[in-house]
């Protein structure tokens, strides 16, 4: 079941921190990639998303993936940007059992080009979701790209719920497969939803 942000204050809380990273990382220099809308994001409209809510003992294998085109031949991404959040409730004062999470940098045809773990807690740490920037090495790229986030169900990234692009999959690394992003709605119907990563470089 997805995790709904409901709360007032814990929604301020959320805002205030959005801002704040957002503020504290531009750059004039450099160019962000977005596949979300982006209008929502400030306005609280969306919601958590951990891959073990649909997967299961197969979630450790399947991450949040979002297609980018480059905008120029040769064009270097320095930086991946996701808004996530580990569960640390400032009340408690309880930080999480570090984990891992993992990104993969794959082209057009699912190549690898780079492959980043770390520990959850080094970068998702606050107390409410934020747009964490996570830099990379310089990495030149021509034409289509794929940022896939794997979550691990450690922690849990940041989903627009409206505005579906249709550049936002679930990429199961076992089979290679890409899967669109949807959310079931009522009448069991479907929606696309967009995961919120972007991409940022020069």
């Amino acid at each position: 079941m997805i995790l709904l942000v409901s709360a007032f204050c814990f929604l301020t809380l959320i805002g205030l921190a959005i801002a704040q990273n957002s503020a504290a990382n531009s750059s004039p220099s450099l160019t962000i990639l977005m596949q979300d809308s982006g209008t929502n994001i400030t306005n609280m409209n969306f919601t958590l998303y951990s891959v073990g809510q649909d997967w299961g003992i197969d979630a450790f294998r399947v991450g949040e993936a979002v297609k980018f085109t480059a905008p120029e031949p040769d064009w270097k991404l320095k930086q991946i940007r996701v808004l996530g959040w580990n569960g640390f409730n400032e009340t408690s004062m309880i930080v999480p059992s570090p984990s891992n999470f993992l990104i993969e940098i794959r082209d057009e045809n699912l190549n690898l080009l780079y492959r980043l773990a770390d520990t959850q807690n080094a970068y998702f740490t606050f107390p409410a979701p934020a747009l964490v920037p996570i830099d990379i090495p310089a990495l030149p790229l021509t034409g289509d790209f794929y940022i896939i986030f794997y979550d691990r169900t450690t922690m849990r990234i940041g989903v627009e719920l409206e505005n579906g692009t249709g550049n936002s999959y679930q990429y199961n690394s076992i089979y290679g497969d890409l899967i669109p992003a949807e959310f079931k709605i009522e009448d069991n119907e479907s929606t696309k939803v967009n995961w919120v990563i972007r991409a940022v470089g020069e």
